[in-house]
């Protein structure tokens, strides 16, 4: 059996410089319907405590539409997108779980994304991502033809698409498919195991074959992106250098941000490909990284932002949505405290430098790690006190929806 699921496929984009300058005015309208409506909705509910309606909002941009002829030219699609757009973040800003910030209003140069629905947009050709196919967006002149570096075809007609223009200078076409994923697994194996993320090993489960070493990608361009920070300190702020300084310092980002994305596509698939059902602790890295002692914690802090463990949490569940396997989320309290083969708390409490686990009760003598993730298996009987019955439900549920994590 097989569900259908949503996910995005990104592509690079090849824009020229008068395709640059059209993407820009209609960035550039979005970005104005963006401000109006946020500034709309801020009087509103400050004043008269009136919260805006996404119906109000789209009659104040057809209003709009009507007085200003620059703002007529461009496509309506990415405009009315903009007021979805506005319209979901207040509404998360008021959630009663987990409120998202308060929406922000966009400077020029900073909003540089645009959405087009079904009419606003069509790939040529054949309609699902070969080679001598084009994106046609819909601008202020008429319909483009982009050029997209088609790494690999598209599951299925797209249903939207978002151009958007990053900070290292590098233009991407964001398409939302759907594709159908197994409920099951495709090629099971009948393993399960548990996952422990760390620094000096970045993925360690219950075979020491399977462990995944940490590659510190960050530490392999640190000189260079040093070099950049202080070459953009330099410059003077609004010159033309400043924003080649700036420009320069973001590839050097993107670039590792890149491999890091990789690298977690490729653990999580080599991981998946052994086991069936995977436990992971349900780790809250943000806190992880907080600056408690800001002397002691510097390094501590950049290493945990390198290894990238949230994102890979993330990756590892979808590519575990995509084969049918399981990813689940544990309880991790106690997990590196306690003994994986009697439960037996460690006495003394084990420090962050105590690598090697050593039961006083029945004598296990075992890497920290190591007794992590065997504590982290599904089927161990402390999850199963805890409720956990690693079939998927009650603790077993996956660490976030499938289908809303990028391919």
């Amino acid at each position: 059996m097989s569900t259908m699921v949503e996910a995005r496929y990104r592509y690079r984009l090849r824009v020229s410089n008068s395709q640059a300058v059209l993407l820009h005015g209609v960035f550039d309208s979005c970005r104005f319907v963006w401000n109006q409506t946020l500034g709309r909705w801020q009087d509103l509910w400050r004043y008269e405590r009136i919260m805006m309606s996404y119906g109000a909002a789209d009659k104040e941009l057809t209003d709009w539409r009507s007085r200003f002829e620059w703002l007529a030219e461009q496509p309506s699609a990415p405009q009315q997108q903009v007021i979805r757009d506005r319209y979901r973040s207040i509404s998360a800003c008021f959630a009663t779980t987990s409120p998202a910030g308060r929406p922000r209003f966009k400077r020029k140069g900073t909003h540089a994304t645009a959405r087009w629905t079904r009419q606003g947009f069509a790939v040529s050709g054949s309609g699902l991502g070969l080679p001598r196919d084009r994106l046609e967006v819909a601008t202020g002149t008429g319909r483009i033809r982009l050029r997209v570096v088609w790494s690999r075809a598209l599951p299925s007609a797209p249903t939207s698409v978002t151009v958007y223009l990053d900070q290292a200078g590098r233009w991407w076409a964001s398409f939302v498919v759907r594709l159908e994923v197994p409920t099951g697994p495709v090629h099971g194996t009948g393993r399960a195991t548990g996952l422990d993320l760390g620094l000096a090993t970045f993925a360690t489960v219950e075979d020491p074959t399977n462990d995944i070493p940490n590659p510190r990608l960050a530490r392999t361009r640190s000189k260079a992106l040093a070099r950049s920070q202080r070459h953009l300190a330099r410059t003077r702020k609004g010159s033309a250098n400043r924003a080649k300084a700036r420009r320069r310092k973001a590839r050097i980002e993107a670039k590792t941000a890149t491999q890091r994305a990789d690298f977690h596509h490729k653990a999580a698939r080599s991981l998946v490909h052994a086991y069936d059902r995977i436990g992971v602790e349900d780790l809250a890295v943000k806190h992880l990284s907080r600056r408690g002692n800001r002397r002691r914690k510097t390094g501590l802090n950049r290493s945990i932002a390198d290894a990238g463990w949230g994102q890979f949490l993330r990756v590892l569940t979808w590519q575990a949505t995509k084969t049918g396997k399981q990813v689940l989320v544990l309880p991790g309290r106690g997990s590196t405290q306690h003994c994986s083969s009697c439960g037996v708390k460690a006495k003394p409490r084990l420090e962050l430098s105590d690598r090697i686990f050593l039961c006083q009760h029945c004598g296990l003598v075992l890497e920290r790690d190591r007794n992590a993730a065997r504590n982290l298996h599904p089927d161990h009987p402390r999850n199963h006190r805890l409720g956990c019955t690693g079939a998927g439900d009650d603790g077993g549920k996956t660490l976030f929806p499938a289908g809303t994590e990028a391919v």
